[in-house]
């Protein structure tokens, strides 16, 4: 494992950044904190953003109980309309208007698709591959081709979720990108990175934690631990994802900031992204 807090320019040296965000506001919580530090240095002209937002049919609103299994017309309209809008808002603050490409999916979201809440402080369900239906095996094989297409493109990184707590939606990413850059090894010219997710990594349970070290170790995966300011991003959240956010999202934010800085002997709080090496054996 790197034990260095890199400089943000080393983070990610592609010069073409593909988010693959599950959710409307993922973005914010996958590359926020990189984006900030971009800034914070005058970088973030030397990189060119396009952001996926792949289960883009949503009729999720936090809080908002026994709503959040209405699949009506009506309902996802009402929805995807809020969280289409406020990602919108935030992401043209981060990284200003037409200074980035943006793309709907139009995968449902994991309510849509009749999940269930986890047994968590956070409204989310979790899954893995053993709580897959039809549906959730169609998504798989669907997403494996988007990967499949942009990891043709050089100068690129393709950037996913490392689903931390296994949020369904993120982890489906997470394997189909994994299997991916498996099955193309050295052939592929973009290189594959998994994000840190928030607010997921800093209210993971031991379990939850050790499942994740667990994917990181097998496919061998080379950290990279950066700066950032966990506040930043949690005002932004709360300013701009108001249909969305939860209180426990700062705990998460700030509890994973923390045990990274702690972890890295860093004077900052830090955030992580993962890199997966071709030409690993399958």
């Amino acid at each position: 494992m790197n034990m260095k807090v890199l400089s943000i320019e080393d983070v990610i040296p592609e010069s073409n950044i593909v988010v693959f965000s599950p959710h409307f506001d993922d973005f914010l919580f996958m590359l926020g904190g990189y984006v900030s530090e971009l800034k914070r240095f005058d970088l973030l002209n030397t990189k060119s953003f396009h952001i996926l937002i792949l289960f883009s049919r949503s009729n999720y609103q936090a809080g908002s109980g026994d709503k959040n299994f209405d699949v009506s017309l009506e309902r996802v309209k009402f929805a995807t309309g809020n969280r289409l809008l406020e990602d919108q808002e935030c992401i043209d603050e981060i990284l200003g208007k037409s200074n980035y490409r943006y793309e709907l999916a139009g995968e449902n979201e994991c309510f849509t698709r009749g999940k269930h809440m986890a047994n968590s402080e956070m409204e989310f369900p979790h899954g893995m591959f053993d709580d897959f239906n039809e549906l959730d095996t169609a998504i798989f094989e669907r997403m494996k081709s988007r990967i499949k297409f942009w990891s043709a493109f050089s100068d690129t990184a393709l950037v996913f979720p490392l689903a931390f707590k296994e949020h369904i939606d993120h982890f489906i990413v997470r394997e189909a990108a994994v299997e991916v850059a498996k099955d193309s090894g050295a052939h592929a010219k973009a290189s594959f990175y998994f994000q840190e997710d928030k607010p997921y990594g800093g209210i993971t349970t031991e379990e939850e934690a050790a499942r994740t070290e667990n994917f990181i170790t097998e496919h061998k995966l080379e950290s990279r631990t950066y700066r950032y300011d966990p506040e930043s991003m949690i005002n932004l959240a709360f300013k701009h994802y108001t249909s969305q956010v939860e209180e426990v999202y700062k705990t998460g934010i700030r509890n994973r900031a923390a045990a990274l800085q702690e972890l890295m002997k860093s004077d900052c709080a830090c955030d992580r992204i993962y890199k997966y090496n071709s030409g690993q054996t399958k």
